[in-house]
């Protein structure tokens, strides 16, 4: 995946890269998600036959309901996080399917037995941490492309907290690009900064980090816990990071 890439295929890509099950057309659809550590009274059946199997592993469990539906439940395993010297925790992000077996137990396997059902690739996930490394979730960590190494996502993470951090700086990064991108992307992109500045509800999420060339890259950004919405394209110059383009999944 290393290649590069418009800001305009991300959307596709992240359909790739990052763990979440479709999503529908419907407004009232709703998807709930619950990480699992260990096996024990409130964890599922399922959930607690995979942990006691996997020792040091976690289990997300994925339910998306629509109304008159049963929910369909999809489960993402969270191998163990390595936290390396400078500093950046990563784990393994895998979808699996649960496959009983004849004698009723149940093995798991990261191919669908249905071939019609879509797996979605392993992803890896990141975070920076100074110290002790947060617990595998897709809420801390964000999705890294291939080949991004812990140099790459240290200057990408530093130059969103920086400028998360501040408007002044927001807007210098941003600098033209308000004027160049279309009327309806630089309404979006002001819907964006809103939410990175905004007072109250779920903070900013970058969810994925894509190499789009040399010190260029496609991010991803969610003002929420679920699918990735803002999509931003940055490249690196002398002076610093600066916002090439921006599109909106809205």
């Amino acid at each position: 995946m290393a290649r590069l890439r418009p800001v305009a295929s991300i959307l596709a890509a992240l359909a790739l890269a990052l763990i979440a099950p479709a999503r529908a057309d419907a407004a009232d659809a709703t998807r709930t998600k619950q990480v699992y550590f260990a096996a024990d009274a409130s964890t599922p059946d399922l959930a607690k036959d995979y942990l006691n199997a996997h020792p040091g592993n976690a289990l997300e469990i994925s339910t998306f309901t629509l109304p008159g539906q049963p929910p369909a439940e999809s489960y993402y395993a969270f191998g163990p996080v390595a936290r390396s010297r400078a500093g950046v925790c990563r784990f393994t992000e895998t979808q699996i399917f649960p496959v009983r077996a004849e004698d009723g137990s149940v093995l798991w396997s990261s191919i669908p037995t249905d071939p019609a059902i879509h797996a979605d690739p392993p992803a890896m996930m990141a975070a920076v941490a100074p110290a002790a490394c947060p617990k595998p979730s897709e809420n801390d960590y964000s999705a890294l492309d291939d080949g991004i190494a812990d140099a790459d996502f240290l200057s990408v993470a530093a130059f969103w907290k920086e400028i998360a951090a501040s408007a002044m700086k927001f807007d210098d990064a941003a600098g033209l690009l308000p004027l160049i991108i279309s009327t309806q992307a630089a309404a979006q992109f002001d819907r964006f900064r809103a939410s990175v500045f905004a007072a109250q509800g779920a903070p900013v999420q970058m969810r994925a980090v894509f190499k789009a060339g040399v010190n260029a890259y496609d991010l991803s950004f969610s003002d929420a816990s679920d699918s990735p919405a803002y999509f931003l394209s940055i490249s690196k110059s002398g002076t610093g990071f600066q916002m090439l383009n921006f599109q909106s999944q809205y």
